[in-house]
């Protein structure tokens, strides 16, 4: 049987939910307009940041300590806070959102039910992950849960499904799946471990860039089919 690793933000846990509201009450508390462009300007210098920490050029604290000094910056309001104190606060924020993706817990109750072996592989952060996890209530159903903070390595890096692998002793590397939403972490980190990607795909992106998964998916309900 193939083992599952899954990605949890946007694959599991609706993630984009998470961040509108954590973001939505930074913006109350320090008295930042919340309109569509203070939020792109956010989104821009966040997602920038993931990007070139995933390719090994910053440390996850120097991501966490500058991306609202960035985008303060960029608002013209830098000289009125402490960014690594907000993103301290948002980081709580971000924990207490758990809603899960459509379908996320049928299928993973399904999966469950024929004793499917299941795993956690995400590059969020311990104090956000974690809880989010827990209280989404859907821990019972993985063997194991791996966070980039703790492995010491991120996806899509080959070091980091080395870990997952020294830790799963119950199949060889090419038994193993990856399903997640993201092309350049999760899709190209499978490719990387030389395992089965799904991409799953709900909005009906482009593929782009030189990634290309194994396998397409639009619901998790489809899963169960690919796997068995």
């Amino acid at each position: 049987m193939t083992v599952l690793l899954f990605d949890i933000d946007n694959t599991l846990l609706d993630f984009d939910k998470a961040e509108y509201e954590a973001l939505g009450k930074i913006f109350e508390h320090y008295q930042i307009p919340d309109t569509a462009a203070t939020r792109a300007i956010y989104s821009r210098e966040n997602k920038a940041l993931w990007r070139s920490h995933e390719l090994g050029e910053i440390s996850r604290e120097e991501l966490l300590g500058t991306r609202f000094e960035r985008t303060f910056h960029a608002l013209n309001v830098s000289e009125r806070f402490n960014p690594v104190a907000v993103d301290e606060e948002y980081q709580l924020y971000l924990s207490q959102g758990h809603e899960l993706m459509s379908h996320a817990d049928e299928l993973l109750n399904d999966l469950s039910a024929k004793n499917q072996e299941m795993y956690v592989v995400s590059n969020g952060t311990s104090r956000v992950s974690r809880p989010r996890i827990f209280e989404s209530g859907i821990s019972e159903y993985f063997r194991e849960i791996f966070i980039s903070e703790e492995v010491g390595h991120h996806k899509p890096s080959r070091a980091f499904f080395n870990h997952v692998f020294d830790h799963v002793e119950s199949a060889d590397e090419k038994d193993f799946a990856i399903i997640g939403d993201s092309l350049t972490t999760d899709i190209l980190g499978g490719k990387n471990a030389g395992i089965k990607t799904i991409w799953y795909n709900p909005k009906h992106l482009e593929v782009s860039g030189m990634v290309t998964p194994d396998l397409e998916i639009a619901d998790l309900l489809e899963i169960p089919s690919l796997v068995s």
